[in-house]
């Protein structure tokens, strides 16, 4: 027997419920995980000299030369892109050290790799090796900076070694190319990277070298910044070009010196850094969304370190009107299904519910009701977008043991991922939410 269609729900009969529900389970573990969007692996400061003590046949050892360990970790990630941060091999840069150090590892992902130099590699002459082994993925190798567009990000390679590409400062060949490329790429996410950080709680400091490449992207609107140079990871909180604390249009940077040659440490903590550590080998991972970013710092197998979190674009930041789009009565999350286990108590857990019961990629917000079922204590969940910060007010307030419902409008936030705060003594509780549907900016 034929069920109706949704649109005539009060008319469905128990039994057609029933297996639309079930058609929809079946469904949404897949819709879930339906990700289109690029994923990108960065990190510079990767491969030790074939003469270094810590070489052992490309093996490394405890205290470096961790580069086939790291390039295993882009493996695993599958990335779409390899974003180097220069000081790719050390501790020249010679050609003939790139084929017995950097290519064995990381050279397996050469034909996804766009390279940023850093000062090692121009260690040989020109940076000779370096541009020799990258060929055309390197740039013109009088300028070594490019751009290039993926997934509907506008990503920019910089050289910061200044001396050997006619400058940095402002009125210089790169700046004004920078300022140029910037302009024709506007409202748009950006990410930008090279070697030296402007700044750096690690050995070398701030290094004001990039201070112009910041001005023009601050003044552009960029979301992202990405260096090596000291052997650490250190992400800092959106900034502008003075180091002053701008969550409203500031950059963020994240260092990522960690790439297998050594680690080093931090002297200086500066302001607005937010994470740090310099005892784990390992890459920043980015998933790009059309309207933000997630980053999580992936370890060698064995380390401990984790970070990881959710930024937005600033050009999905303006506010601006959006239309509502029917839906029909869809199930988008059910923790106790596929999305489980429940929530448990004074916890934050992401879902994503752009791709699901046919909200889009760049849905802003959607209309939802939101069920908690059967919590073991008291208490109240905030659903916020993903990156945002936690709200004061909570979405829904419930009792323990029983089971309530309500209306909510929930705005999505990158790659139209919503954060779930649990607020109770203890236990956990199960989180239903269905949707009817969506609001998009025509």
């Amino acid at each position: 027997m034929g069920c109706p269609g949704w649109e005539s729900r009060d008319r469905i009969t128990s039994m057609c419920r029933y297996r639309a529900l079930i058609a929809l389970l079946l469904l949404l573990p897949a819709q879930l995980a339906a990700q289109p969007y690029p994923v990108v692996a960065a990190a510079g400061d990767i491969a030790c000299d074939p003469a270094d003590p810590n070489f052992n046949g490309g093996n490394g050892t405890a205290a470096g030369c961790h580069m086939k360990a790291t390039a295993d970790v882009i493996a695993g990630i599958d990335p779409d892109a390899v974003l180097l941060l220069g000081d790719i091999q050390y501790e020249n840069g010679a050609l003939a050290k790139f084929q017995a150090s950097y290519d064995p590892t990381w050279g397996s992902f050469k034909g996804i790799t766009y390279p940023a130099p850093g000062n090692h590699d121009y260690g040989t002459p020109g940076a000779a090796g370096y541009y020799s082994y990258f060929d055309d993925r390197a740039g013109d190798p009088a300028k070594g900076y490019y751009s290039f567009d993926l997934g509907g990000w506008h990503l920019i390679a910089l050289n910061s070694n200044c001396a050997a590409v006619g400058g940095c400062g402002a009125g210089s060949l790169q700046e004004q190319w920078l300022a140029a490329d910037l302009a024709a790429h506007p409202g748009v996410c950006t990410l930008a990277y090279w070697h030296h950080p402007l700044f750096s709680s690690g050995p070398h400091g701030n290094d004001a070298t990039s201070q112009a490449f910041w001005t023009d992207l601050y003044a552009a609107g960029a979301d992202l910044v990405l260096n090596g140079h000291d052997h650490v990871y250190e992400r800092f909180a959106p900034q502008d070009p003075s180091g002053a604390a701008d969550p409203v249009r500031g950059i963020r940077q994240i260092t990522v010196g960690t790439g297998g040659k050594n680690l080093t440490g931090f002297f200086e903590i500066r302001a607005n850094s937010e994470a740090r550590n310099a005892t784990t080998f390992g890459v920043l991972e980015l998933t790009l969304y059309p309207n933000g970013y997630a980053w999580r710092f992936a370890p060698e197998p064995g380390g401990a370190f984790k970070d990881s979190g959710f930024g937005w674009c600033h050009s999905a930041q303006v506010p601006k009107a959006a239309d509502f789009h029917t839906l029909p009565p869809c199930r988008v999350l059910d923790t106790r299904q596929a999305e489980g286990p429940a929530l448990a108590a004074n916890t934050l857990r992401t879902f994503a519910l752009a791709g699901a019961c046919g909200i889009p990629a760049d849905a802003t917000a959607v209309a939802a009701n939101v069920t908690v079922m059967t919590p073991s204590r008291s208490g109240y969940l905030k659903i916020y977008p993903a990156g945002a910060a936690t709200p004061g007010t909570s979405t829904i307030n419930f009792r323990g043991g029983g089971t309530r419902a309500n209306n909510a409008l929930l705005t999505l936030g990158a790659g139209g991922q919503i954060t779930v705060l649990t607020s109770m003594p203890s236990g956990s509780t199960g989180l239903v939410v269905d949707v009817s549907g969506y609001f998009k900016v025509p």
